[in-house]
């Protein structure tokens, strides 16, 4: 038993640098979409469809998990890997075919490990899905420095390349622990009342659809936006978005210390409002340290938000199958809100009024939170 235990333990490691490789592949657009911009001379509405292929993508591969969610697992890596070689070789028209490819692989890995961790620990939902979560994010933080180096010497399209080897060596190392995950299988519905069900998993799902619009629309955009901003230099764009991304970080691991002090309710609550605050503070500043400051505290608020929502979901659903379509939802969120934001930007000429589509979603997700039944969250 202690020889099965050890093999698990490496098992869901190996899934968590799965995560973290993740987190670079989502969030590799916007960290070298100004170099991008450049070299494939795009408007910022031609961007928005690549964000908008991408997470409609996302979406579209959540659909794609099977009952054997490790099974699922190694299709998404397949087709991270196969998708991501492509797009360094090919251009043109066929960009947003193989970034919404890219995003199919991103959807259908993600939500299968979810799913799959979530069934491997049924304890604790909130502060094991935080601590995963925050794997991606870890991946996340480190992108904008990895794409800033890369630019500096190479191609960004190499880029890809580089991430889909990745990804090969990762998927090997899930494979030869394959044996650990041989259990994991979905299950039915909570016995529970369909209406109520109903309601509470329509809740949970519209709030996660807005939240990854504002976090994929924040972070996707966030080096352009200070990129273009008078005083910047080519140092400020990635320090604004790593600074989004490690304190995304540190939101999502303080998840189990801060549910010892307060409730799911109270917690996720608060970080809405806090985050609706910071980006009109983002908005609002002229200065290079404000941006950053405010960014920061915008991803260290936005870190609890996807963990606890989807935890709720897993929790009423008992890892049922039919939870990948509150995953799926989610995923175009962020296609629609990036699409949107770009389409703004480019109708006002300024990327500072795009940005005012999260702030509207964040705004809504507090309406949508205080009309949602007082028992949707667990108290502690």
């Amino acid at each position: 038993m202690q020889i099965e235990a050890s093999d698990r333990t490496v098992a869901v490691r190996w899934l968590h640098l799965g995560f973290a490789l993740t987190g670079v592949g989502t969030t590799l657009l916007g960290c070298i979409l100004p170099a991008l911009i450049t070299s494939w001379h795009l408007r910022d509405d031609r961007a928005g469809l690549l964000f908008a292929a991408q997470f409609a993508g996302s979406a579209c591969g959540a659909l794609l998990v099977s009952a054997n969610f490790f099974r699922s697992v190694v299709r998404g890596y397949l087709l991270l890997i196969a998708s991501a070689v492509a797009l360094k070789f090919v251009t043109g028209s066929f960009q947003p075919i193989l970034f919404f490819s890219f995003g199919l692989g991103l959807g259908l890995a993600m939500t299968a490990t979810s799913m799959l961790v979530s069934s491997l620990f049924t304890e604790k939902r909130g502060a094991i899905l935080s601590v995963l979560n925050a794997s991606w994010a870890v991946g996340a933080v480190l992108c904008p420095a990895i794409a800033s180096l890369w630019n500096s010497r190479w191609p960004p399209a190499y880029l890809f390349l580089v991430l889909g080897l990745a990804f090969a060596v990762t998927l090997l190392g899930i494979e030869r622990h394959r044996s650990s995950f041989s259990s994991n299988e979905s299950k039915g519905l909570q016995s529970e009342s369909a209406s109520q069900l109903l309601k509470l998993l329509f809740s949970s799902t519209l709030l996660a659809f807005l939240y990854v619009g504002v976090e994929v629309s924040t972070s996707g955009w966030m080096m352009t936006y200070v990129h273009r901003m008078p005083a910047s230099s080519t140092l400020w764009a990635p320090i604004a978005a790593s600074s989004f991304w490690i304190a995304l970080v540190c939101g999502r691991a303080l998840v189990p210390v801060a549910l010892r002090w307060t409730s799911e309710a109270r917690l996720f609550t608060s970080s809405l409002t806090i985050a609706f605050v910071s980006i009109l503070l983002l908005l609002s500043s002229h200065t290079l340290l404000a941006i950053v400051l405010s960014v920061a505290m915008a991803g260290l608020m936005l870190g609890p938000i996807f963990p606890l929502c989807m935890a709720k979901a897993l929790t009423l659903t008992n890892d049922s199958l039919r939870t990948k379509w509150i995953f799926a939802v989610p995923g175009l969120g962020g296609a629609v809100l990036a699409w949107l934001t770009g389409k703004v930007s480019a109708y006002n000429g300024s990327l500072q009024a795009g940005l005012l589509v999260p702030a509207f979603a964040l705004g809504a997700m507090i309406v949508l939170r205080q009309l949602e039944p007082r028992s949707s969250f667990r108290s502690h």
